[in-house]
């Protein structure tokens, strides 16, 4: 089966800036990115923040807020935090060379099982396995596991990456879950190791692997302000990243609703109604230049749905 993997990757994978030479930091870099991000949503943030942090010795020297900025917009900035962390240790502990070795990977802030695996064998070559939904959903359909266990998933992937090169098999089958054995439209008559898999066989391909029940989503009501003076704005920092005044309740003001926009975290529903005008009560804000500091898309949301006075805003 692993070498009509590795052929159809070969000739079929997508064209990724992380791919070009496999360096174990831009590897690293774009496995923190990947994780709950789409490919096609990662390539470009992927390559901004390689442009102006170049290795470890300079993501390891940059200032906190300047790599939130750089991820503004990717979302789970523990992400982001983790990967500074992690770049120090590996400067002050390791030369500034990322340890090819597992152990010492899963010590790092943000690399778990995963990471390490996946960073191992790209990067390395090593043959250390990977399991993400892509991989959980191929190994699932061609062993015909209605039930999957997380034992038999890992165990059956530490099989494939030690029967060829680690490198290929593992972005193999991660692309193959991608782009052919997808959840909803499995492209069956195209897949490479249509041959192998049961569940093809059987006809089972979409029901396997059980869908698993997702936690039912929770709406939340809230209020913004966009407050502006002098061309700044009233903000605070929440976790690194600046945010505009929020309520569970309108607060008191004189405030004018300018709109709305909706957000999503996770299974929370976010519905958002947007104010201009002034606080009554300001304390714990502060004035700030929305383009000087790192923001979440939640928040660039927010600014967006206030439109009337964007270009102040932004000082355009």
């Amino acid at each position: 089966m692993h070498d009509d993997l590795v052929r159809w990757f070969k000739e079929n994978q997508r064209t990724l800036p992380w791919r070009t030479s496999y360096d174990p930091y831009h590897v690293w870099v774009s496995e923190a990115m990947l994780q709950q991000t789409q490919v096609e949503t990662v390539v470009p943030y992927f390559q901004r923040l390689i442009a102006e942090l170049p290795n470890i010795h300079a993501l390891a020297s940059a200032d906190e807020q300047r790599v939130l900025t750089l991820w503004a917009g990717l979302g789970y900035y523990s992400r982001a935090r983790n990967l500074l962390t992690a770049a120090r240790t590996v400067v002050n502990e390791h030369g500034g060379v990322l340890p090819p070795d597992y152990d010492a990977l899963r010590k790092l802030p943000g690399i778990g099982q995963y990471m390490a695996g996946a960073i191992l064998s790209i990067a390395f070559n090593k043959p250390y396995p990977v399991v993400d939904g892509n991989v959980r959903r191929v190994l699932s359909r061609v062993n015909g596991w209605e039930d999957d266990s997380p034992k038999l998933l890992w165990a059956a992937a530490d099989r494939l990456v030690r029967q060829g090169e680690p490198r290929w098999i593992n972005q193999a089958i991660m692309e193959l879950g991608a782009k052919v054995c997808s959840f909803k439209a499995p492209r069956c008559l195209v897949c490479p190791i249509q041959r192998h898999c049961i569940a093809f066989k059987t006809g089972m391909q979409h029901a396997i692997p059980r869908v698993k029940k997702r936690p039912e989503t929770v709406r939340l009501q809230l209020f913004a302000v966009v407050q502006r003076e002098n061309g700044l704005c009233l903000m605070r920092e929440s976790g690194g990243l600046w945010e505009f005044p929020m309520f569970s309740e309108l607060p008191a003001g004189v405030l004018i609703k300018a709109g709305n926009c909706r957000h999503t975290i996770t299974h929370h529903r976010l519905e958002v109604s947007v104010y201009t005008g002034k606080l009554e009560q300001m304390n714990g804000f502060g004035w700030k230049a929305v383009q000087d500091v790192p923001i979440s898309s939640l928040t660039r949301k927010i600014l967006m749905a206030a439109a009337a006075d964007l270009d102040s805003a932004t000082g355009g």
